[in-house]
């Protein structure tokens, strides 16, 4: 039977097509499409054995996961924290990737306890990382965990499997390096540049900002001897103070606080508002705590109706005032 010219541009059209699969099966093994998995990651603090809730405190400078076949980055998630602790639930947390796993680390970070700058710079095992997922595993979960004295492990699991154990990828060690106070108090949002600790003088002061604790309580005087109804508090690394019910008027080992939210009144309720200044009470701290006395340190707010709160702070006779850094009058609150 006579082969029309239907029947060779058929045979001709099929065999374009079909190298044109070829081409694009190559094309996708170049790119090495078949290996991109979904993968998450992020970075956790494991500090020493102590029993403060701030133990092992980091502060995550800066930390970019690489893969340098097609030039792609994984930077924190913008809403990520950057200072994490070993006692906390919460880590630094990467972007969600659909993407090929990294091979190469940049980490940046400060350890607050040791007062301490360390970078690590490091190739990953790529074929390691592969070869620890499971079969047909959707994706990956990667671990950094970061140890005193600059030490890192990295750990993979397959993605959203909470029984599957976590494998070693490799144990690296971090550099120190000579870092400067703006790494630690500057920060970016919106494409703006923010200061959260101006007036601070050092980074020894920033970490003892931070970490260092004082026996301290609160004694509140309201305009007529009114009720106080609410105390709140919050430490510099914008933690809540208050636990287990604490109403901060009794004497106990705490943190520095950086601010105060006080409701009171007895029939028009009223709302005050105080933020320390970070150099003043930590210095007001120190200079106390000098003093021999077995009396704890006392912060004592004055709250007016129609009038500037005012705040001080004493031990053993002596009284340091401290200065409100966002001075408002009080809240009336609706009845």
């Amino acid at each position: 039977m006579r082969k029309t010219v239907i029947d060779y541009l058929n045979l001709f059209l099929t065999g374009v097509f079909i190298v044109l699969v070829l081409l694009y099966g190559i094309a996708l093994l170049q790119k090495k499409e078949f290996n991109k998995i979904k993968w998450s990651s992020e970075i956790i603090s494991l500090g020493s054995n102590s029993t403060d809730e701030k133990a092992g405190m980091l502060k995550i400078l800066d930390a970019v996961f690489i893969n340098t076949f097609n030039y792609s980055e994984n930077r924190l998630n913008n809403n990520s924290p950057r200072l994490i602790v070993s006692k906390g639930p919460d880590s630094a947390y990467f972007w969600s990737q659909n993407d090929l796993l990294p091979d190469s680390l940049s980490l940046r970070y400060f350890s607050v306890e040791e007062k301490k700058f360390y970078q690590l710079n490091t190739r990953l095992s790529l074929d390691k990382k592969q070869n620890s997922l499971e079969n047909k595993s959707p994706g990956a979960d990667l671990r950094l965990e970061v140890q005193p004295k600059g030490k890192v492990s990295l750990k993979i699991k397959p993605l959203g499997n909470h029984h599957a154990g976590s494998v070693l990828i490799g144990n690296f060690q971090a550099e120190e390096f000579p870092g400067t106070l703006k790494m630690l108090v500057y920060r970016t949002y919106a494409g703006e540049e923010y200061n959260d600790f101006p007036s601070l003088k050092s980074i020894s002061d920033y970490s003892d900002i931070l970490t260092q604790k004082y026996t301290w309580m609160v004694k509140i005087e309201t305009e007529n001897t009114e009720k106080v109804s609410e105390i709140s508090a919050y430490a510099f690394d914008g933690k809540s103070m208050r636990m287990d019910g604490d109403t901060f008027e009794n004497a106990k080992l705490r943190y520095i606080p950086n601010r105060f939210s006080i409701d009171w009144g007895n029939t028009q309720k009223y709302g005050s508002n105080y933020s320390f200044d970070g150099q003043e009470i930590l210095n007001a701290f120190k200079d106390l705590n000098q003093i021999k006395s077995n009396e704890p340190v006392l912060i004592t707010f004055k709250l007016f109706k129609n009038a500037f709160p005012k705040a001080e702070i004493s031990k053993g006779g002596k009284t340091i005032l401290l200065k409100d850094v966002y001075p408002d009058l009080p809240t009336k609150y609706a009845h």
